[in-house]
């Protein structure tokens, strides 16, 4: 029997600190990613919490969270699975994810997440680069991440806060 793993990717938060409280009130996870843009938001929503989550939360600065000493990128495995994160700021992904998918693809990794653009984003296999993952903003449009691994394969999904 295998088992699986679930993680939660929010990007661009920008404010939307209800929203995000939605998510982790709601939602059970292994892991979450942090893509950056709304790190504020983020320490609030924990701090508000009766109890701290039950699971990491990899985290990364975007171009908007400033003073903050969160790194702008790491790598993580999970389920057999490496994982690149980012908010993709710096590898010009405004203009597309190929950059992002190779330099992730270099670093070993076989998906690498982002946010920055507001906009969901799912390519598999830029050439021998890794697959690359935008979950879209929590902002505009209530989108955030969620991506389950079995047996090493990740499939990837998007879901939206409800509206209240």
């Amino acid at each position: 029997m295998s088992e699986s793993t679930k993680i939660l990717v929010i990007s661009d938060v920008h404010g939307r600190l209800r929203d995000l409280r939605w998510v982790l009130q709601n939602e059970t996870a292994d892991a979450m990613f942090y893509l950056g843009d709304g790190l504020y938001d983020l320490n609030a929503a924990l701090e508000l919490r009766r109890e701290p989550v039950p699971y990491p939360i990899y985290r990364v600065a975007g171009n908007c969270d400033v003073n903050y000493s969160e790194p702008s990128e790491g790598l993580a495995p999970f389920g057999g699975v490496l994982f690149f994160y980012t908010h993709g700021h710096h590898y010009g992904v405004k203009m597309g994810s190929e950059r992002l998918a190779e330099c992730a693809g270099e670093r070993g990794a076989d998906v690498a997440l982002f946010g920055h653009t507001h906009r969901r984003e799912l390519v598999r296999g830029v050439g021998t680069a890794a697959t690359v993952f935008n979950p879209g903003s929590l902002r505009d449009g209530g989108s955030y991440g969620v991506i389950t691994i079995e047996n090493g394969k990740c499939s990837f999904t998007w879901k939206r806060v409800p509206e209240f």
